[in-house]
């Protein structure tokens, strides 16, 4: 009897047998070559154990829900149900929540599409073609609970959010009023698209103090990443004025 990622039953004993700190993954593409690209690279490192592949949405769905992983990398055009509403079911499919990593082509997506992802709960969105060296290194942050986005993709969110923010008239402030000053600056930075590195420099902290610092904030808020941070500082108008924030996450 075999398993729907078709590597047989004893893929199961395997997956008990995952050491602990090691993070599991599944893979979502049509195209066999990339797939089998991808799975060299991360089966090269002890820390990542890769449970299945898809080569469409209904199979990778059916795969998370029988493996609960903890990311989940697939194509932004991967065939079957919409992927939007794939990747939303993905990211809320566990309690601790599956991190959804976006492949996406050379030429980019649209501004709304890429804002309308990062709202479904998209981790982050990872050029296809890349060194397995930077692969590795955006797998490990997803992995850690980090945002890893591109220049261009933070561009591109910056962009649809100015284009689509309107005023409102009671903004969400009596949540970020729950903020301490330190994590106020910490939450007004992210909105404008810095790294923890930048943002560590800005204020003079540690990287580890600044992580520390947005976790707190992530509970307070109830929020799932740093993409729903910039997004709830635009809603609310805090970002909405921002210019030049066209520093990459991650």
């Amino acid at each position: 009897m075999r398993n729907a990622d078709g590597r047989g039953c004893a893929r199961s004993a395997r997956e008990r047998l995952t050491p602990p700190g090691t993070s599991t993954l599944l893979l979502g593409d049509e195209h066999p070559l990339i797939r089998r690209g991808i799975r060299a690279v991360l089966d090269g490192d002890p820390a990542f154990r890769v449970l299945g592949e898809a080569a469409d949405g209904h199979t990778l769905l059916g795969l998370a829900h029988r493996h609960r992983p903890d990311v989940v990398l697939l194509d932004a055009a991967l065939p079957g149900p919409d992927v939007l509403d794939t990747v939303h079911h993905l990211a809320g499919s566990s309690p601790r929540g599956t991190a959804v990593a976006l492949l996406v082509p050379d030429h980019g997506l649209t501004d709304g599409w890429t804002l309308n992802a990062a709202r479904a709960g998209a981790r982050a969105f990872l050029p296809k073609h890349q060194s397995p060296g930077q692969l590795l290194s955006a797998v490990r942050g997803i992995a850690q609970g980090d945002a890893v986005i591109g220049t261009r993709t933070v561009d591109q969110l910056l962009t649809a959010l100015r284009r689509t923010y309107r005023p409102v008239p009671t903004p969400p402030q009596a949540d970020i009023s729950q903020l301490t000053p330190r994590e106020r600056q910490v939450f007004d930075l992210i909105a404008q698209g810095l790294t923890n590195q930048q943002i560590s420099h800005a204020l003079t902290l540690t990287e580890g103090t600044v992580k520390s610092h947005f976790n707190r904030i992530c509970h307070k808020l109830a929020l799932r990443n740093r993409v729903d941070a910039v997004i709830l500082a635009y809603e609310s108008g805090i970002g909405a004025a921002a210019t030049g924030a066209g520093a990459g996450l991650g």
